[in-house]
């Protein structure tokens, strides 16, 4: 899916239980203590769970542990804490699939599946052993297809350029060898763009046509 840009960069920790029980009860010194670290402090026992922590908690943390562990026999250490504590990693916002596409993205996944079932039981199904598509001729065909709808696209811009160079020409009177040459290109240009879609449009087609063809309607196998 589609992601856009990182609204929030910064890192948060949801607090574990027994860091939350550490800073309700044995944090006593808040008041140079960041918001984050105050805000759980003060916080109620169905508050605590909605509380997020960011960096500078975490960094005034440890050194607040760092100062107990001096005087106390208690020894608390603050990747002790953040191991039963989530870290929140900030994250892109993720944008929808447009559902057209989607649909589109699934039709052509069956497509690909149904090619690779078909070549997977071609040498084992002898229903489906030989392919229209695996003979000479089919290929043959194929390639004069190919071939003719070329040279249909070539004549096609060599006609619409001649037309312009020409036919203008013809029609109006003497222009300058120039402008003509301009007129030529410009009418090759809009015929081979409109050829390019069609061809496009119809390959398209028939392709999609071929692999429906080619799904398979009933079981050709017994369980």
């Amino acid at each position: 899916m589609p992601v856009g840009p990182i609204k929030n960069p910064l890192i948060t920790i949801k607090p574990g239980a027994a860091l939350i029980e550490f800073i309700v009860k044995k944090v006593t010194d808040v008041e140079k203590a960041p918001d984050g670290i105050t805000t759980l402090k003060n916080s109620t026992k169905k508050q605590r769970p909605n509380v997020v922590l960011r960096l500078d908690d975490v960094r005034w943390l440890n050194n607040y542990l760092i100062e107990w562990r001096k005087t106390s026999d208690e020894k608390f250490y603050i990747h002790e804490f953040l191991e039963n504590s989530e870290i929140i990693l900030p994250a892109p916002e993720v944008t929808p699939r447009n559902p057209e596409l989607e649909a589109r993205i699934q039709k052509l996944i069956l497509q690909q599946n149904s090619r690779d079932y078909r070549a997977m039981t071609k040498n084992i199904d002898s229903v489906r052993k030989n392919f229209p598509e695996d003979t000479i001729a089919y290929q043959m065909k194929e390639m004069n297809r190919h071939l003719i709808a070329v040279a249909q696209f070539i004549f096609s811009v060599l006609a619409g350029f001649m037309f312009g160079f020409i036919g203008i020409e013809l029609i109006i009177g003497n222009l300058d060898f120039g402008f003509r040459l301009l007129l030529g290109i410009i009418f090759a240009l809009i015929i081979a763009l409109a050829e390019i879609y069609f061809l496009a449009k119809k390959l398209n087609e028939e392709d999609y046509i071929i692999t429906m063809d080619a799904l398979p309607t009933k079981k050709l196998h017994q369980e």
